[in-house]
């Protein structure tokens, strides 16, 4: 038989308190007002309390985060309250005494056995770990569709061509002389082909970068070939005035090579 005594409820609460606090997350429970009924010591912690018990009564704004923050935390707690449904792998920054956190945070409906609504119950967790480790990959999973983006590909001794596919921003095109200038140190070339045949756009900064990635062959002694450059990139370059001197520009790839290889058994 349950013990109804104040004695046996505050027993219960003591041991539901201890429950809550041995969970891996931090866990808060709200009243319909969003005031704070409670917590665990994790959440606690965060919050800059010596106890659980010192949470009753506040709301987010007597939080240590900051406004904008609080203002999130009310509106996702509001939109559980108003639909009665769950809102659950909520990916958010915890911004705690300077320092950002990223959480991962479930809310969902607190009821009575009758099915009343009486608030918000929820719990995260920090998952700055993942979320960084999950940049780094995607990081490195951009950076090997670029490099397949920007093959270097030697095509005869002493030859090495680079094609360019697609949109070259100033990003890739920074990557590619990076690539291009390895590839001749490398390879030991004597001429690289840049053809850019298949770069549907190219702005100032990229037939900038491109000049100078001619350039940077030549200081290793190398010659430089570009192919492909169409009339509006033609145009272009010479708007701008950029010098093309010690620089082959030929009209496409074939002849690009055609060119390299009679330098060879030059």
């Amino acid at each position: 038989m349950i013990d109804p005594s104040a004695e046996a409820l505050g027993r219960a609460f003591v041991v539901l308190q201890a429950a809550m606090d041995a969970l891996p997350y931090s866990m808060f429970w709200k009243d319909s007002s969003l005031r704070y009924y409670g917590c665990n010591a994790s959440f606690a912690a965060l919050a800059g309390l010596a106890t659980p018990a010192e949470i009753a009564g506040r709301d987010d704004f007597d939080m240590p985060w900051p406004r904008a923050q609080a203002e999130k935390f009310r509106d996702d707690d509001h939109e559980v309250l108003t639909t009665g449904s769950a809102k659950l792998n909520i990916l958010e920054v915890l911004r705690v005494d300077g320092e950002d956190r990223w959480v991962e945070t479930h809310k969902l409906p607190l009821r009575d056995r009758a099915g009343t609504l009486l608030g918000v119950v929820g719990w995260f967790h920090d998952v700055t770990a993942r979320k960084l480790a999950d940049e780094v990959a995607a990081r490195a999973h951009q950076e090997a569709l670029q490099e397949l983006a920007t093959p270097l590909l030697p095509v005869a001794d002493g030859v090495v061509v680079m094609p360019l596919v697609g949109t070259l921003d100033e990003t890739r095109g920074t990557q590619a002389t990076q690539i291009l200038l390895a590839g001749v140190a490398e390879h030991r070339a004597h001429t690289a082909i840049l053809d850019v045949t298949g770069v549907r756009e190219i702005d100032t900064h990229v037939i900038e970068g491109i000049v100078r990635a001619a350039r940077g062959v030549r200081l290793l002694g190398a010659e430089a070939v570009i192919t492909g450059i169409r009339p509006a990139v033609a145009q272009a370059i010479a708007a701008l005035g950029i010098p093309l001197e010690g620089v082959v520009a030929l009209a496409d790839l074939k002849a690009g090579v055609a060119h390299a290889l009679r330098a060879r058994h030059g």
